[in-house]
């Protein structure tokens, strides 16, 4: 195997001790639970303020409320859709691999030689270095999560390496 990334089309089937073997997921702080009983009070809300403008002779007002509505509705779909990306490392002494799922459901896989790897944190994501080029994971982590995740994985390479 090369010291570099590979894009292979299925996932290859892996050998040896698992020294990580991780899900990362955006995080997404607002249940569809929670969702649903928000744009329900947002709903009544509405109803009650287009009602008084209703009552003052001001119907043409009372459309643009449902307009909020939907925008919120649309906004909130647009980031549920988004959360159901996906990425999955995979680490044994003879290769990482990382698996992406897109929102539409498509997915990529990309493996490498754990011998050549180095794992760096960095503003935009985890960046895993091999032969002069990076692959970013975990774009959408928090900072926090992030720098977790960094150490975690810098770890499980040198137990990786080492055999351990």
């Amino acid at each position: 195997m090369t010291p570099r990334w590979e894009r292979t089309q299925s996932p290859p089937e892996l050998e040896g001790k698992i020294y990580l073997d991780t899900v990362l997921r955006p995080h997404r702080s607002l249940s569809l639970q929670a969702f649903r009983l928000l744009l329900l009070v947002v709903i009544i809300i509405n109803a009650v303020i287009g009602a008084f403008f209703l009552a003052h002779g001001a119907f043409p007002v009372t459309g643009f409320f449902g307009l909020d509505v939907l925008a919120l509705w649309l906004a909130f779909r647009i980031n549920y859709r988004a959360a159901k990306a996906a990425e999955h490392i995979v680490l044994t002494p003879l290769q990482m691999q990382v698996e992406r799922r897109s929102p539409s459901g498509q997915r990529s896989y990309f493996v490498l030689n754990p011998v050549w790897a180095k794992a760096r944190e960095e503003s935009v994501g985890v960046s895993i270095w091999s032969g002069g080029r990076a692959l970013r994971v975990g774009a959408f982590l928090p900072p926090d999560e992030r720098a977790e995740f960094a150490r975690q994985l810098d770890l499980a390479l040198f137990r990786a390496k080492r055999g351990a």
